[in-house]
């Protein structure tokens, strides 16, 4: 049964992507923009929603106008392959992401279609360039970074952060706004050291529902003269926080002086 369901899942989202892929690189040559974003951009956000609706992810977003409101970079951690989905089923985010995904079928055209600014990590000049790109460009819509670095391993719920990203932020006085990712069961959506399409695979033989859960803290107005290792640091603290009391805020915070 698992065999069957997962391949329903697979051929209905693969003839989504053919066709999405098809509309966005279409709608590319088109300038023009729906409340601040390339046209081009929303059928991605159309078929993420489609994505978590045919895979039973049952999502939750806490207070989505936060980030239709944000103009500046979405700080998120980083545990799954599903992190962009989730990201983009709220708005048509843009990321940073590594070189390699522009030459993928599908998903790379769609990145370089929606203005993902890719960034070679083992190229000490692509990571200046991009640097110098992330501060001039336009924050609207959103730029998601993950500090982390990548997706490191289940061993912590959090890893350390890379604090480049904070002195960007820093030093162009981009707002930023740390959010945090959760998913119920985690094991099942966890991207570790195997092809994506293995992971993919996982998820759409599973018969229950996964939970998936995004919430947004408080926007940070950094400034030039803020120590990025401390804006980092903070920010790791913060969605920490919520990674180990999610589900328990009621015992761990109380009324009261």
């Amino acid at each position: 049964m698992g065999v069957i369901r997962g391949s329903w899942r697979v051929t209905v989202m693969g003839i989504v992507m053919g066709a999405g892929t098809a509309v966005i690189l279409a709608a590319a040559w088109i300038p023009v923009r729906i409340k601040g974003v390339r046209l081009c951009a929303w059928p991605i956000t159309a078929m993420a929603r489609l994505f978590t609706r045919v895979f039973g992810i049952e999502v939750e977003v806490r207070e989505p106008e936060k980030f239709r409101a944000h103009h500046g970079f979405v700080f998120p951690n980083h545990a799954s392959f599903l992190d962009i989905i989730l990201l983009i089923h709220v708005l048509p985010m843009r990321f940073v992401s590594g070189h390699a995904i522009r030459s993928w079928p599908f998903i790379g055209w769609i990145a370089r279609a929606i203005d993902t600014v890719f960034v070679n990590r083992g190229d000490k000049s692509s990571r200046e360039a991009t640097r110098q790109a992330l501060i001039a460009t336009s924050h609207y819509p959103p730029v998601a970074l993950f500090p982390e670095g990548g997706i490191l391993g289940m061993e912590k719920p959090l890893h350390p952060f890379r604090y480049g990203a904070f002195e960007i932020a820093a030093q162009g006085g981009v707002p930023f706004l740390p959010c945090v990712l959760l998913y119920e069961p985690l094991p099942l959506v966890y991207w570790g050291d195997e092809p994506f399409w293995t992971a993919v695979w996982r998820l759409a033989k599973y018969a229950g529902p996964v939970q998936a859960r995004l919430v947004a803290l408080h926007t940070v107005h950094p400034q030039p003269d803020e120590s990025a290792k401390q804006l980092a640091l903070e920010t790791h603290g913060a969605i920490m926080a919520v990674l180990t009391y999610a589900g328990q805020e009621d015992v761990m915070i109380q009324s009261g002086i």
